[in-house]
């Protein structure tokens, strides 16, 4: 198993979540001791850690959403786009993922923002150009990740972003790791986990590198 490597950001008692989000609370409810065996009980919102953002995190649905585990497994590239001024560049981004020798479906972008994870500077915004959704949209993307703990374009409202995006089934997953041992062609697994009604999930997200 070590050519696979972990995207998954780890969940501590200590862990920062997203300003004005609940403290996760881990409490231990049974002993080997007392009970026999132990078991913890978790106090969590679906946004903390590695998770995906399903359509109804912003959107308004008719009814419950059914989740296809199988749109979270499969090839995948990753790029690194530049940064000016907290504005992530669409260009380079097209620019980027138009030279590449295979194109996938499930689009990650590397941004160096893992290493702030637990501080503040983590939080610090950075921000999408609106025009990246058309983009996304003509190369038949369906899933954008990033080390990032939130996707927004400057100056939105109303979860803007999520929504253009959810909108057009392009699920979003937040908060990666680890995107910088990655090749620019990769296999990727990150399951939801199965709760009913549920907005978003955490997920365990692992990939392989393919030979290049």
């Amino acid at each position: 198993m070590n050519d696979w490597i972990d995207l998954t950001v780890s969940i501590t008692k200590d862990y920062l979540v997203y300003p004005g989000d609940e403290k996760f609370e881990i409490k231990q409810t049974k002993t080997i001791e007392n009970d026999g065996f132990n078991m913890s009980t978790l106090k969590l919102n679906m946004h903390i850690g590695t998770h995906i953002d399903f359509r109804s995190h912003a959107l308004k649905l008719k009814s419950l959403e059914e989740i296809d585990f199988s749109n979270f497994i499969g090839k995948a590239n990753v790029i690194k786009p530049n940064i000016v001024d907290n504005i992530i560049s669409t260009k380079d981004i097209e620019e980027q993922y138009n030279q590449l020798e295979y194109r996938e479906r499930i689009l990650f972008l590397d941004l160096n923002y893992a290493a702030r994870i637990n501080t503040q500077k983590y939080y610090e915004p950075i921000y999408f150009e609106p025009k990246i959704f058309k983009f996304l949209n003509e190369n038949n993307i369906t899933i954008l990740g990033a080390d990032i703990p939130s996707f927004s374009y400057f100056n939105e409202e109303g979860l803007r972003m999520h929504k253009d995006l959810l909108g057009k089934n392009i699920y979003l997953i937040e908060n990666l790791t680890n995107l910088n041992l990655l090749n620019n062609h990769f296999y990727f697994v990150g399951l939801p986990l199965k709760i009913s009604g549920v907005e978003a999930s955490l997920i365990r997200a692992v990939a392989k590198n393919l030979e290049k």
